[in-house]
């Protein structure tokens, strides 16, 4: 069974004897591990039996500035800091209580991506 119909399968609750990996590293594990067994991404996801690949749109909609101490934000405008992804420092929709605060948040735009 491919890595692909071990997936499906999964998401269709069929059993198959093999449970679908995925390998969630950090950028800076995965640069190290692809300079020290002399991979591309591709070779590396199947040499740890990744089972998963990432699609991801660039973003092209306004700067997204960040707040002292945050290293990355979401479109969303979820900040966060530490290595790679980091660990999150708050949630801009954590102090709404009605559907018209959630409402008025300032979405992003699909066109952004």
């Amino acid at each position: 069974m491919t890595s692909r119909e071990s997936v499906l399968a999964a998401f269709d609750y069929v059993e198959t004897g093999k449970v679908p990996k995925w390998c969630g590293a950090s950028p800076e594990f995965w640069s190290k591990a692809k300079n020290q067994l002399n991979l591309d991404d591709e070779g590396l996801r199947r040499r740890l039996g990744d089972d998963f690949r990432g699609v991801y749109a660039r973003y092209v909609g306004p700067d997204l500035n960040l707040s002292q101490g945050a290293t990355w934000k979401s479109p969303f405008g979820i900040e966060r800091e530490g290595i790679g992804y980091g660990q999150p420092l708050s949630h801009p929709l954590a102090d709404i209580t009605t559907v018209e605060e959630a409402e008025a948040y300032p979405w992003p735009d699909p066109e952004w991506m």
